[in-house]
């Protein structure tokens, strides 16, 4: 009675208190978490997700980049098409028998355009059959500014699509820092120059901008520039810089101006910037919702880094019944050895920073043998729930040969961001690859 036989059956007897409702509550944890990943796999297979080794979403399809929190920021400028020229010419081109894309003007007479028909296909396919929200891809030839690429696409219907390559549906975030990083070049801050800082990941408040016991990380201005530290940025803005030399760097940058494109203005990407000194540091840093960006300018601001400091016009049309059409001359905004230098610093957002993850895949770069400089930008508004995501950048960097804009506006479930965009964008044109595996 008193041997192990009995010791197993008088424990398999005894039921400690609360022990069956504590059996009842996993299971409804358990069922809780089937349903859960249930409902994850299904929005996963609602698109040609790429997975990874153990069947997630890749960490290429998204960015390192803390986002920043804003406040109704996200919409499209309006949910009319946007009428230009240039949209028109896209909509309308076709592929002719020598691999040229061709659209008829209003006139009756046959444009040849300067966009490459394959870039164009596959990024008007990825983000088509990712179905994003809002999205667009926007691709330039630095030293040109032939447009290879002006694709977009929202999943909300064709009224909010037009145009979005040229509108400013969102702001310019960390992008910004580009504009920021030049100006601290010219004001003669080295981009070995250390600085130490402490938060600011989402937002930047005054007591950040002082020296403090606190700062317990130390980066270099090209490091800030890789990982987009936000307070770095900030505190070397407002020891270093004047809002009125800010403000010049960014207009020369073209950032408030009007971009020509086929004769017809673009809208330009607003530039608000203020006098107060916090204001000024934190819009320094890229915070300012005020500062918005056009995709098409963004390809433009990674295209005038890639050429050494001036930004060639961009132009969509090469030639008219056969005549060549002639090109606007390019305009100075950086000096040569600036730009180059910039150029490398932005180099560390692809292999040290916020983008390195999406620049692997299976753990292995995906440009292998290409050196990339590029600039990442993340933020998101609450209600209603969306996500914000830029990249912007060039390739190869010592002969670059593309520069690319992307922006993608997701809700909830995402299964594409911006820098994914950006480098299936590269890859396609420099090693002639697929976007993604079905």
């Amino acid at each position: 009675m008193f041997g192990r036989r009995a010791n197993r059956r008088r424990r398999s007897e005894i039921r400690l208190p609360g022990e069956r409702g504590g059996r009842r509550t996993r299971a409804k944890i358990l069922l809780a978490g089937l349903l859960v990943g249930a409902g994850a796999a299904y929005a996963l297979l609602q698109a040609p997700v790429l997975l990874d080794a153990v069947g997630g979403v890749a960490p290429s399809m998204g960015s390192g980049e803390t986002p920043v929190e804003v406040e109704a920021a996200l919409a499209p400028a309006d949910a009319a098409p946007m009428r230009h020229p240039a949209i028109d010419l896209v909509r309308s081109a076709s592929l002719g028998p020598d691999g040229r894309m061709r659209a008829v003007l209003p006139d009756g007479r046959t444009a040849t355009l300067t966009l490459d028909f394959e870039l164009q296909r596959k990024m008007e396919r990825i983000l088509r059959d990712y179905r994003v929200p809002w999205g667009s891809l926007v691709a330039v030839e630095p030293g040109t500014g032939r447009i290879l690429a002006l694709a977009e696409h929202s999943a909300k219907g064709v009224a909010e699509t037009a145009g979005l390559s040229l509108r400013p549906i969102a702001p310019a975030a960390s992008v910004f820092k580009i504009v920021t990083s030049a100006a601290l070049l010219e004001a003669g801050v080295g981009s070995d120059q250390r600085i130490c800082y402490h938060g600011g990941l989402r937002r930047i408040r005054p007591a950040m901008l002082e020296d403090s016991r606190r700062d317990s990380r130390c980066v270099t201005l090209a490091e800030a520039l890789g990982k987009s530290a936000n307070v770095p940025f900030a505190k070397l803005a407002q020891r270093h810089l004047a809002p009125l030399q800010l403000r010049d760097m960014a207009e020369r940058f073209f950032f408030d101006r009007p971009i020509a494109l086929e004769g017809v203005d673009v809208v330009p990407s607003p530039l608000q910037m203020p006098d107060d000194p916090f204001e000024f540091a934190t819009t320094a840093a890229g915070f300012h919702q005020g500062v918005r960006l056009t995709p098409l300018h963004g390809a433009l601001v990674a295209a005038t880094v890639a050429n050494d400091g001036n930004l060639a016009q961009p132009f969509l049309v090469e030639a008219i019944d056969g005549q060549q059409v002639t090109s606007l001359p390019p305009r100075h905004v950086l000096d040569p050895l600036m730009a180059q230098e910039l150029g490398r610093m932005m180099e560390q957002t692809v292999t040290n920073g916020t983008a390195r993850a999406a620049f692997l895949e299976r753990r292995r770069p995906a440009l292998p043998g290409i050196r990339v400089a590029g600039k990442t930008g993340s933020l998101f508004e609450r209600n209603p729930f969306r996500d914000a995501s830029w990249f912007v950048g060039y390739a190869p960097l010592e002969a670059p040969r593309i520069a690319v804009s992307a922006v993608i506006v997701n809700e909830e479930i995402w299964h594409i961001r911006a820098p994914y965009v950006a480098r299936e964008a590269l890859r396609s044109y420099l090693l002639g690859t697929s976007p993604y595996r079905p």
